[in-house]
């Protein structure tokens, strides 16, 4: 593939990077999943088949929408991501990690830029005193067929990973390394593939799902991106699943939400 720019977009950057993802779990078609959410909401997601998606809102949003694609993965048993684009015109990707067995989950809206906000340069936002990316990533904590309440238990903002430098194989053809610097930033580096020597220092989250699973999520500020994953960094696993979103071209328009997933090797 021919690219242009230094830093191809997210389109570019599909090709080829779902050749180790985590198929898709068929275990939740025909059936209902409740969750209730920190702030007081609720939401029900009906998995009518493979593709389509029902998703009720009640309490301060109320209303019924249906999502013509998401993905559900199972990276450990009743540990499950859900991940949709609720609205393509509003730029918001919706992630969820669902822990079955204590009951709980994470919801993580993301909002994509406008083409105004993504075209603020870094000085200004430094003179501002604005995030350096104009992607938003936002958890809300959340209970599973219950509502929440003071006790639920929730999935914690971790610094496990801090200092950890880990390669990341999402095919053939792509690896990246990661150096996850502090709690708030990492850096990546692609050694290999359609971004061979490009590198750049991110916002970052972490959060400890359980022993060796975290879900790891990164907003990119030079082409406005949103990664999320699941990294099982167990001995004998050492796999990450999860997806990437972002605008098909520099002239924003489409979304292009893939997903992706790789075999790691801590450095």
């Amino acid at each position: 593939m021919s690219v242009e720019n230094d830093f191809p977009t997210v389109e570019e950057l599909s090709n080829g990077f779902s050749e180790f993802k985590l198929e898709c779990t068929n275990e939740f078609i025909g059936k209902t999943l409740h969750l209730y959410d920190e702030k007081n909401n609720q939401v029900d997601y009906t998995f009518t088949d493979s593709v389509n998606l029902e998703i009720s809102y009640f309490g301060t949003k109320q209303s019924k929408i249906t999502v013509s694609a998401y993905t559900i993965v199972c990276p450990r048993n009743g540990i499950y991501m859900l991940d949709y684009i609720e609205s393509h015109e509003k730029a918001k990707s919706v992630t969820i990690v669902i822990d079955i067995n204590p009951g709980i989950a994470t919801i993580m809206n993301a909002q994509l830029p406008t083409k105004e906000e993504a075209d603020i340069s870094q000085l200004i936002r430094a003179k501002k005193n604005m995030p350096m990316t104009s992607v938003k990533a936002e958890f809300i904590h959340a209970s599973v067929d219950a509502p929440f309440t003071e006790n639920t238990l929730k999935h914690e903002f971790t610094q496990d990973l801090v200092g950890k430098h880990i390669r990341f194989q999402y095919s053939s053809n792509d690896t990246y390394e990661h150096i996850y610097l502090n709690d708030k930033f990492y850096t990546w580096h692609c050694v290999k593939g359609i971004e061979k020597g490009l590198c750049d220092t991110d916002r970052c989250y972490y959060l400890k799902i359980t022993d060796h699973l975290y879900w790891f999520t990164w907003i990119e500020k030079v082409v406005p991106t949103i990664g999320t994953v699941m990294e099982d960094l167990s001995p004998e696993i050492m796999r990450s699943f999860g997806k990437i979103a972002g605008y098909e071209s520099y002239d924003h328009g489409d979304i292009t939400n893939f997903q992706v997933g790789s075999y790691a090797t801590e450095l």
